[in-house]
């Protein structure tokens, strides 16, 4: 099921905040926990490359009480029950809400299968400032990629708040032994989606946009890192911020929502 809600007058320590300089009043994007920079998302240009990263802010979860039992054991269904709870950790904005399944591989910085080693710098090229390609600063989950048509390819990403290193191996093994099990536990993403694509490109590339959608997790962390230890997809809420990315109604409308 897909829902649209809205929240107003939040009192929730998620929160979104941006920084300008010089002529731009806004130009850089954060997500935030309790007035702290916790990710930096990227920036309001459209023909910059995407980028994320971790700041000294990331150091907690945010999860509804009265879910948690829910969660744990794994939604088969999102009601307007679910909704209405979720809305009370949301920072004012409009979402669509919807129950996806994705299969999360863990990918450090430098490594082969990091995008922004990878597939990044076969679009954008080395940046040419820092002549190396982008450091997020942390792990992250790569979900998969897929082909929209006329160039566009749409990458899945799924950020933790904080490292695996931080995680309670106890409860991973629990985890690990629910889904062996046949259960999906669920986790809860901030979805924000960036399309970008450079100004300037050498070649005839097959994909000349990417379409960068960033599952930035606030409760799940546990779960998410069991699923992939075991190769497995893991259930989760995405609560994708319509009025967050550098993207507008009709890229929304091409997204999956399952």
């Amino acid at each position: 099921m897909h829902m649209k809600v809205t929240v107003q007058n939040s009192d929730s320590l998620l929160g979104f905040g941006t920084e300008g300089g010089g002529p731009w009043k806004v130009w850089d994007r954060f997500i935030t926990i309790a007035g702290k920079k916790a990710y930096h998302i990227g920036n309001i240009c459209g023909t910059c490359s995407f980028f994320f990263q971790r700041l000294e802010g990331v150091n907690q979860s945010l999860s509804p009480k009265e879910l948690q039992s829910e969660l744990t054991h794994g939604l088969s269904e999102l009601t307007v029950s679910h909704a209405n709870a979720l809305k009370g950790i949301l920072p004012d904005g409009v979402y669509h809400l919807s129950l996806r399944s994705l299969r999360p591989q863990l990918v450090a910085p430098g490594e082969k299968d990091d995008y922004f080693v990878r597939e990044q710098l076969a679009l954008w090229g080395i940046d040419g400032f820092w002549a190396l390609p982008h450091n997020p600063r942390t792990k992250y989950y790569r979900c998969g990629d897929r082909d929209l048509g006329d160039g566009v390819r749409l990458f899945e990403f799924m950020i933790p708040m904080f490292p695996e290193t931080w995680l309670d191996d106890e409860q991973v093994q629990s985890f690990v032994r629910r889904i062996r099990q046949g259960e999906s536990p669920t986790a809860l993403a901030i979805s924000i989606l960036d399309v970008k694509e450079p100004a300037d490109r050498d070649g005839d590339l097959d994909v000349s946009c990417h379409w960068c959608l960033a599952h930035y997790l606030i409760d799940g962390h546990h779960k998410v890192f069991a699923a992939s230890t075991l190769g497995q997809p893991i259930s989760f809420v995405s609560m994708f911020a319509t009025d967050q990315g550098i993207s507008g109604p009709e890229d929304h409308a091409r997204l999956p929502h399952g």
